[in-house]
């Protein structure tokens, strides 16, 4: 089991869970503090393999969901926390939900912004699914080039959208950015969801959810969102001028203007 690790900023009244996404850390949502503090004490929590976990954790992890919840409850313990609020980007969107189902009595909104762990990624079931693959994958992100190359090519080939082929190359240009993809990627896999179950639970606690998806999101698109949105009548989808990068700050900059 993981030491989690955050940061406490903000004098808001009401406290805020923040979940970053892969490749970031909890300085992620410096905008948030900035913007909402006022109305939040944000506790930004840096992911296994990110922020100050880099260090110290060098090999893939079994979590599941039945250790975050222990984790969570030993954390709102020590804080003196007994209701809160949840946010959570991309790769965090899987943390947040995982807390939210497990604690939901407790929490007054959730926030998921182009949330992954909605609709299943084919590529990433393929490559955890059980050894063999993990073995696929961990070779992959070893030896990058086929991908680079067949992202390029599928990139000219108008296959792929450039902005899917610059976040691959991204994520795989160092071997640091490898390794924290593949030990994520691998240790993440217990944290999938049933969508009817997490229907059932939200509407049985009618519990408010704003989804924030970018127009031009290509990872995250924003209808992929509309099995949950669909069916819960306290769910809010919101289309924002943005790309997947920068959905942190751009619905900061929005709740900031509607909670003004």
């Amino acid at each position: 089991m993981h030491t989690l690790t955050y940061t406490k900023s903000g004098n808001g009244p009401e406290p805020l869970l923040a979940f970053h996404g892969i490749g970031q850390d909890h300085t992620a949502y410096e905008s948030w503090i900035n913007l909402l503090g006022n109305q939040y004490t944000i506790y930004a929590f840096d992911l296994p393999f990110h922020g100050k976990n880099t260090k110290h954790q060098v090999k893939p992890l079994t979590l599941h969901k039945g250790q975050w919840k222990q984790q969570i409850s030993d954390f709102l313990k020590k804080e003196g926390i007994t209701r809160f609020s949840v946010v959570g980007f991309s790769m965090g969107g899987r943390f947040a939900l995982a807390t939210v189902e497990m604690l939901t009595a407790q929490v007054n909104q959730l926030y998921l912004l182009a949330p992954d762990g909605i609709l299943k990624n084919p590529y990433y079931t393929f490559a955890v699914r059980n050894r063999l693959t993990r073995r696929i994958f961990k070779y992959v992100t070893s030896n990058p080039s086929l991908v680079m190359k067949w992202t390029g090519m599928g990139e000219r080939m108008k296959i792929i959208h450039p902005s899917m082929s610059r976040f691959v190359h991204w994520m795989l240009d160092s071997p640091e950015k490898r390794k924290r993809i593949f030990l994520s990627w691998v240790s993440f896999r217990h944290f999938h969801f049933s969508l009817p179950s997490l229907i059932t639970l939200f509407n049985r606690y009618s519990l408010p959810i704003q989804f924030f998806m970018g127009e031009f999101d290509r990872m995250m698109p924003p209808d992929s969102v509309l099995p949950l949105t669909t069916k819960i009548p306290t769910a809010q989808r919101f289309i924002l001028n943005s790309g997947h990068n920068h959905m942190i700050e751009k619905t900061a900059e929005y709740l900031a203007t509607k909670k003004a």
